[in-house]
């Protein structure tokens, strides 16, 4: 697998995305998106978002080829109202996709131990400041089960178990 920074310097080098950045000179880089199988199998091509502040939107460039990009439309961007856009600070990317795969293996049986997970997808991301390989996995029972490891050093970050159905009383 070609790390985020390879696929970055062969995205720059592609006409397509020269001439998206001379229309959008102020949109910058935010993320790396990929959905992944339970075991963190890729099960689709690598995304790369850029956002730009004067629309308030997100352009996606989709792997199309190992060594070609497509563009997707310009789109609203999916954040809370309070959330800021982060650029990704991809220099702080250290650890490789398999030894941050390998680290959310080793350690989400301890972090959430009743649950079994089905697909989901990564992202790779600067939040509050700290860039992170971010996983999130959909469970059996209907619940996100997120990770968040720090792509610079390998520690985790952050975790949460959000339900997908509202159990309150009606």
């Amino acid at each position: 697998m070609k790390t985020p920074q390879e696929l970055l310097r062969g995205l720059e080098g592609e006409p397509l995305f020269k001439s998206w950045q001379k229309e959008h000179g102020k949109g910058f880089l935010t993320h790396f998106f990929c959905a992944v199988s339970s075991q963190g199998q890729f099960k689709s091509a690598w995304e790369i978002g850029f956002y730009n502040p004067q629309s308030q939107k997100m352009t996606i460039f989709a792997q199309a080829t190992e060594n070609s990009f497509e563009i997707k439309p310009e789109d609203d961007v999916f954040k809370k109202p309070t959330d800021a856009i982060e650029p990704l600070k991809i220099n702080e990317v250290k650890i490789k996709y398999e030894d941050a795969l390998r680290q959310f293996q080793q350690k989400s049986p301890e972090e959430f131990p009743k649950e079994v997970l089905s697909d989901g997808f990564i992202i790779v991301q600067t939040l509050q400041g700290k860039t992170v390989w971010n996983f999130t996995f959909i469970t059996k029972a209907l619940k996100f089960v997120n990770l968040k490891i720090n792509a610079e050093t390998g520690k985790i970050e952050d975790k949460q178990i959000v339900e997908l159905i509202d159990k309150g009383t009606s």
